[in-house]
């Protein structure tokens, strides 16, 4: 069976070609759109020509990004976020690849660029979702919650939009990757500092049974301190001990994952600060 491949031209048609061919669709865009680069027998969608889907926009404190866009076009353009999605985009996706994934793909909780949502729990987003007949905005803790279990037939994310951050926030992210294996650990933070104290923090982590949740216990472990190594370990331990307890199945090496993961993006926050 030859390749064939599609060129919907609005988000309408895009869910419609994607709820009639199922999992054989396979997106893709511009220059990506060679149908040799799809295997024999899937469809090729190309999303290029669909022009709402590829912008970034701001209104006020809001910002709203189309889930065309690549990756790479988010570690250059993402605004608002005091470069977390920046961040986020440029570990997820290495140079090879980042120009080709777009956000709709990365927002599938099978893509190993699932990652990318706990920056956007972070920014506590909401999800705009549209089917066959139906159109809605959600949270992005329901968007995961929907995911896991399977969005309604035909519906896909067409947009992101979160809160512009205050810009005395910092914010961190990183990840990574099981060794032997598939699946990946990470975690994003944001923080106040008052000199060299932490106040307000906010943790996400997401490991490798559970989706992007919020670590409130780790916050308490640097929240009103000052920044210390100390303070970094106790927070990385906090954290993997809370995901650890959620999860239905943990073990000491995941355990090692979720320390690792948050301590580097705590760490990366409080670079320079501490003694």
């Amino acid at each position: 069976m030859a390749t064939s491949l599609l060129t919907p031209k609005s988000v309408a048609e895009l869910v419609k070609v994607l709820a009639k061919h199922g999992k054989r669709a396979i997106l893709v865009a511009g220059a990506d759109a060679a149908v040799e680069r799809v295997p024999t027998g899937k469809v090729a969608v190309d999303m290029s020509r669909i022009g709402p889907m590829h912008e970034i926009s701001t209104a006020k404190n809001r910002v709203v990004m189309g889930t065309g866009i690549h990756l790479g076009r988010l570690t250059r353009e993402a605004v608002g976020e005091n470069g977390l999605i920046r961040q986020a985009a440029s570990l997820i996706a290495n140079p090879l690849v980042r120009n080709r994934i777009s956000l709709l793909q990365a927002l599938d909780p099978d893509s190993p660029y699932f990652d990318i949502t706990t920056p956007l729990a972070l920014l506590d987003s909401k999800v705009r979702l549209q089917g066959p007949t139906t159109k809605r905005t959600i949270s992005i803790k329901e968007f995961l919650e929907a995911a896991a279990k399977g969005l309604k037939k035909g519906e896909i994310p067409v947009a992101v939009e979160y809160s512009k951050l205050p810009s005395s926030d910092r914010v961190g992210f990183f990840r990574v990757a099981r060794m032997g294996g598939k699946g990946s650990v990470s975690a994003a933070a944001r923080i106040k500092l008052s000199k060299t104290t932490c106040v307000d923090p906010e943790i996400f982590v997401s490991s490798l049974t559970l989706i992007p949740l919020r670590s409130k216990t780790a916050e308490k472990e640097v929240g009103g301190k000052v920044s210390s190594e100390l303070s970094i370990k106790k927070a990385a331990q906090a954290a993997a001990d809370e995901m650890g307890e959620l999860a239905q199945k943990h073990n000491a090496y995941e355990h090692t994952l979720i320390e690792i993961t948050v301590a580097r993006t705590l760490r990366s926050i409080m670079d320079g600060l501490i003694g």
